[in-house]
C-alpha cells in the first residue's frame, strides 16, 4: 500500500511539473505597441490564459539601461533617478525599493523575461516616463502621446447591395483594393494608430461573409470576405473623410444605368426636384432614415440615470421595426449603437442612402420641472440669412441651402405628424416650430426633428421609459409616415 501511495504522489508531482512547463509552449501571436514616432511588433504568449510580452525587446526599443543578473535571478531596469527590479515567479516588483503587486507573476523562460500586460502601466511606465493605454481583449497598446483614431463600423442590406459604413473619430484616407480572385476586398486605413470599436463585425448576408480589422504588421486595414455574387465594390466618402460608405453590388451597372452609389457629400448637395408636381407630397417613399439623437460622449438630456441618447436609440429601433411591418420601404438608422455622430454625418447617411424621408428623434429638456411641452421642428426658412432662392434650372445647392428644395414637403410631414400625435396622445401638445437645426440643414429630402416631452419632468421621464408608451408613440409616428407616403403600404 505504501508503494502505491508513493507512486501516486510521484505521478502527481510529475503532472504538476508538466502543467507548470506546458503553458510556456503556447503559440506565439502578434502584438503591437504604438509609440508616438514608431511601432513595435512583438510575439506575445498566452500563458495560463494571461497575455505575456517579451520584456527585453520593449526595454531595448525604449533605450533603457537594464541588467539581467542570472545568478541573483533578477532583472533590473534603470531609469532617470529610478530603478525597477523583477524576480521570476513572483507577482511583486520593486520600484525604488517599494513593492508593487501585479495581477500575474513575472516569468522567465529560456533566458527570456516575460511580463503580463499590467506590468506596462504598473511598473514600466514609472521608469520610462511613458503612459501605456490598453483596451482588454485587443492586441495593441498605445503609448505616450500617440494620437489614436477611433473607428466604428456597421453593415446593412439595401436590396441589391450591402453597405458597410465606417465612421472615424477624425478624418482618414481609405484606399480600396479589390482582390477579385480571392473574393476579398481590402480597405487600407491610412492612419497609423487606429483604435477600432470592434475587431470583427458580427454581420453576414448573401454578399458579405465577414469583416475583420487587422493591423498585425502595423498597417491598419479591413479585410472583407465577399460572396461569389459580388460583381463590384464602390467606395465613397462623406463628412470630410470621417464617414465612408463601401457598397458591395450584386451586378455591375451598365453605362446606360447610373450607379446606385450616391456621390460623396462635398461643398454642394444635389437638389432633387419633384418629377411629378401633382403627386402626393410623400409619394414614392423608398428609403426612410431614422436618426437617434445624441450618442457616444453626447448624452443629451438626463434624469436620474435615464439618458436621452439611450431613449432615442430605443425609439429609433422600435420605429424601424414598426415601419418595416407597415411599409415596403427600406428603413435605415443613422446609428444602431452608442456612437457619436456630427449633424453633417447624420444628414450624410440620409443623403448617401438617397433617402425619401428623414426623421430625427429627441427628448426635450426644460429647467422647469413642471413643463411637459413637445415640439416638431422644421428647418427655419431664413436660416441662410436671406439668400435668394436658387434659379429654377440649378442642379446643385450649397449644403446649407439643401433643405429649401423640400421645405414645403417637410412642413406637410410635420403637420400630418402633429395631427396624428395630438389625436393619439391627448394631453400632450406638439406645436410645429421653425429653428436653425443643423441636422436638418443639409438634408436633401423632406426632414423633420421630433422632440418628445421634458426629461427634467419626472412624470414625463417615467412615461418615456415605459415600453407601452414607446410602442404607442412609435406606432403613431409610423402611421403618420405611412399616410405621408401615400400608397407605400405592403400588399
Amino acid at each position: 500500500m505504501k508503494r502505491i501511495v508513493t507512486g501516486f504522489v510521484l505521478v502527481i508531482l510529475a503532472v504538476a511539473v508538466l502543467l507548470d512547463i506546458q503553458p510556456l509552449s503556447a503559440a506565439d501571436n502578434d502584438f503591437l505597441i504604438y509609440f508616438e514616432n514608431s511601432t513595435l511588433t512583438l510575439k506575445s504568449q498566452t500563458l495560463d490564459r494571461t497575455v505575456y510580452l517579451p520584456l527585453q525587446e520593449i526595454v531595448r526599443h525604449l533605450g533603457l539601461a537594464s541588467t539581467d543578473a542570472t545568478g541573483a535571478s533578477t532583472f533590473t531596469i534603470q531609469g532617470q533617478n529610478s530603478r525597477l527590479v523583477l524576480t521570476p515567479g513572483s507577482g511583486f516588483i520593486s520600484y525604488n525599493d517599494q513593492p508593487i503587486l501585479l495581477q500575474n507573476p513575472i516569468r522567465r523562460d529560456g533566458g527570456q523575461w516575460l511580463v503580463p500586460l499590467d506590468f506596462l502601466s504598473q511598473g514600466l511606465s514609472r521608469v520610462a516616463g511613458v503612459e501605456f493605454r490598453y483596451k482588454p481583449g485587443t492586441r495593441r497598446v498605445f503609448a505616450g502621446k500617440v494620437m489614436t483614431t477611433e473607428l466604428a463600423m456597421n453593415a446593412q442590406s439595401l436590396g441589391a447591395l450591402t453597405r458597410l459604413t465606417l465612421r472615424a473619430g477624425s478624418p482618414i484616407d481609405v484606399e480600396l483594393q479589390k482582390e477579385t480572385a480571392q473574393h476579398r476586398a481590402v480597405l487600407v486605413l491610412k492612419s497609423r494608430a487606429i483604435d477600432p470599436a470592434r475587431e470583427r463585425l458580427d454581420y453576414k448576408d448573401a454578399l458579405v461573409q465577414s469583416v475583420t480589422f487587422d493591423d498585425s504588421d502595423g498597417m491598419p486595414r479591413l479585410l472583407i470576405s465577399m460572396a461569389d455574387d459580388v460583381r463590384d465594390v464602390r467606395l465613397t466618402s462623406s463628412d470630410g473623410n470621417r464617414v465612408y460608405f463601401v457598397d458591395f453590388v450584386r451586378e455591375i451597372a451598365s453605362e446606360a444605368t447610373p450607379p446606385t452609389t450616391p456621390a460623396p457629400l462635398a461643398a454642394a448637395a444635389p437638389a432633387r426636384p419633384n418629377a411629378n408636381a401633382n403627386a402626393p407630397a410623400g409619394a414614392g417613399v423608398r428609403v426612410i432614415v431614422i436618426d437617434a439623437g445624441h450618442g457616444g460622449i453626447e448624452n443629451g438630456a438626463a434624469n436620474s440615470g435615464t439618458l436621452e441618447k439611450d431613449l432615442t436609440l430605443l425609439l429609433a429601433r422600435r420605429l424601424r421595426t414598426t415601419l418595416q411591418s407597415r411599409l415596403s420601404a427600406t428603413i435605415v438608422l443613422t446609428r444602431d449603437s452608442d456612437i457619436d455622430l456630427t449633424s453633417e454625418a447624420r444628414a450624410g447617411v440620409a443623403n448617401n442612402n438617397q433617402a425619401s424621408l428623414f426623421v430625427s428623434l429627441h427628448t426635450g429638456y426644460s429647467p422647469d420641472k413642471t413643463a411637459s411641452g413637445s415640439s416638431i421642428y422644421v428647418m427655419k426658412p431664413d436660416f441662410t440669412g436671406g439668400l435668394s432662392e436658387p434659379a429654377g434650372g440649378r442642379m446643385f445647392l450649397p449644403w446649407y441651402m439643401a433643405f429649401r428644395t423640400n421645405a414645403a414637403a417637410s412642413q406637410a410631414l410635420a403637420e400630418n405628424l402633429q395631427k396624428n400625435l395630438n389625436q393619439a396622445l391627448p394631453g400632450w401638445k406638439f406645436p410645429i416650430r421653425f429653428g436653425p437645426m443643423g441636422v436638418l440643414a443639409s438634408a436633401t429630402m423632406p426632414a423633420i426633428a421630433l422632440e418628445v416631452g421634458n426629461l427634467n419632468n419626472d412624470a414625463n421621464a417615467k412615461m418615456l421609459a415605459e415600453p407601452e408608451f414607446q410602442a404607442k408613440l412609435t406606432a403613431t409616428i409610423a402611421e403618420a409616415i405611412e399616410q405621408f407616403a401615400g400608397g407605400g403600404r405592403k400588399q
